[in-house]
């Protein structure tokens, strides 16, 4: 028997960051390189966190195009579902949804600095086209630790513990994180656009009939 007893663990003050994969991703992509270059075509965009690349305005998630309409209706369930899984007792169906998103495209060289997403619950990405770096972090997303950890917890080399976590999404991913964290992207080495389309969401309870 062992001496310590049984024991049961909480993920204190964990931030919960989630990976989808999106099936059949490829048409869909192939779609929304063709919807955001023309929306390209017809705006000089604007600068928030972008360096060097070409931000969209923020009204993706009421475009009628098929494949930035496709993508909301993706967003939301798999904002549907992150929520879930966070907490199981969530009735999606209780509040509304509202969301707006954006496109990214990074040339090379293009990145974008630490940011947060203020006033938004969930905040995410859907990777578009992503070009393929043989080495290196290049185009790759890192999140910042909300805490500080002190040196002595480090030890033990636990994600939870670290100071950054940095993920290197393929075409087709969506990752979603609490607007909360520390965010920023990767110059693009590569000389090809990388697509990204960013989006936030939050649940307004319904009013009362």
């Amino acid at each position: 028997m062992s001496e310590t007893g049984s024991a049961s663990m909480t993920m204190a003050f964990a931030s919960p960051v989630l990976r989808f994969q999106i099936p059949n991703s490829e048409a869909l992509n192939a779609t929304l390189v063709e919807e955001s270059l023309a929306m390209r075509e017809q705006s000089a965009g604007m600068k928030r966190s972008n360096r060097q690349g070409w931000h969209s305005d923020t009204d993706l998630m009421e475009r009628t195009e098929p494949g930035l309409s496709k993508l909301a209706s993706i967003i939301r369930n798999c904002t549907n579902s992150a929520s879930k899984a966070i907490a199981p007792q969530f009735d999606a169906s209780k509040h509304k949804f509202v969301a707006s998103g954006w496109i990214n495209i990074n040339p090379q060289h293009g990145y974008n600095v630490p940011h947060r997403h203020i006033g938004a619950g969930w905040s995410g990405c859907y990777y578009v086209t992503v070009p393929k770096a043989d080495e290196g972090p290049s185009g790759s997303i890192e999140f910042v630790s909300p805490v500080v950890v002190p040196r002595e917890l480090k030890v033990f080399n636990a994600t939870c513990y670290k100071d950054n976590l940095t993920m290197k999404p393929k075409a087709g991913d969506l990752l979603m994180f609490p607007s909360y964290l520390m965010h920023w992207v990767y110059p693009n080495e590569i000389d090809e656009e990388r697509i990204t389309i960013a989006f936030n969401a939050n649940y307004v309870p319904n009013k009362p009939e």
